[in-house]
């Protein structure tokens, strides 16, 4: 298999072979990215792998003392809640300043992604920041009150072509931008009109810690990416306002080992969970842990 070194253009099946073989490709990028339970960060190196590009965790970079980035190509891959990106993504999106002629997103989704490449693009817009290119792709879907985790294991959504077709446009640096379609615009408008939020304020009822379950082994507080959980008295306590503010990623529900949270409302299957098959619970620590050590 042969990759261009020069002009980074590779078709979409020898993409896929790089992905898998990792290839050797070199860039000169950088990707962020925030994941909750695994879809995103698996993306976010995939393409930084292919790219030969660094990748970084939105919620350690969140903390850089100045957030100038400077790169031949910077990437934003994030999941959709709610039709749009986290409350740290948006934070973050507001307070960086990237300097490159290539700025894209990825966003990865369960089910519908509305309008979430204009939002993107808007913001961005706001700051006097043009976006190159953005794209979705659909993955398994975490939200356990609408979905069974075994089941969007089993689910064959196309991840791995997908991802290859998305590294290929970034590899030659296609420029454009994901139009949202006519349903996808109405769907995300009768959203608005359920005044849904996620924001520490309104997701401190969200999950609740079941102490006599909780054996105090930390793994929730480690995933979290937003420092909203740490233990007292060798258990578990969680408040959304706390560290960063809770962005309803399910990061902690997903990992508990021992089930020690529930969430307020009705979940399809109680007894599944998910990860990212090929993301580790330790690498998942590494890139949300907001501690240094769990005392």
């Amino acid at each position: 298999m042969f990759f261009n070194l020069f002009n980074c253009v590779a078709s979409p099946a020898e993409i896929g072979y790089h992905i898998a073989s990792k290839g050797i490709l070199r860039g000169d990028g950088m990707i962020f990215y925030f994941s909750g339970t695994g879809n995103s960060l698996y993306v976010a190196r995939e393409i930084a792998s292919a790219l030969r590009d660094e990748a970084r965790s939105i919620p350690q970079a969140i903390h850089d003392a100045s957030k100038a980035y400077e790169g031949e190509r910077i990437g934003i891959v994030a999941p959709l809640y709610g039709y749009d990106v986290p409350e740290m993504v948006k934070r973050f999106m507001r307070e960086a300043a990237f300097d490159t002629d290539y700025l894209f997103f990825v966003f990865t989704y369960g089910n519908r992604h509305g309008i979430c490449s204009e939002l993107a693009c808007s913001r961005m817009a706001s700051r006097g920041i043009e976006v190159a290119y953005t794209a979705t792709i659909i993955m398994a879907d975490n939200w356990l009150p609408g979905f069974d985790m075994d089941r969007q294991r089993m689910e064959d959504k196309g991840i791995e072509e997908n991802l290859a077709a998305i590294v290929s446009d970034l590899c030659g640096k296609v420029r454009r931008i994901e139009r949202a379609t006519e349903a996808g615009r109405a769907e995300f408008a009768e959203y608005l009109e359920l005044g849904i939020e996620y924001s520490g304020e309104t997701l401190q009822g969200f999950l609740h810690m079941v102490g006599e379950r909780c054996v105090g082994c930390g793994t929730c507080a480690r995933v979290c990416p937003a420092g909203c959980i740490a233990l007292k008295d060798g258990r578990a306590q969680r408040d959304s306002l706390a560290g960063l503010g809770c962005n309803g990623c399910l990061a902690c529900i997903h990992a508990c080992p021992a089930h020690a949270i529930e969430m307020e409302l009705p979940e399809i299957n109680p007894a599944a969970r998910f990860r990212n098959e090929h993301v580790g619970i330790a690498e998942l620590m590494e890139a949300n842990s907001q501690y240094n050590s769990i005392d």
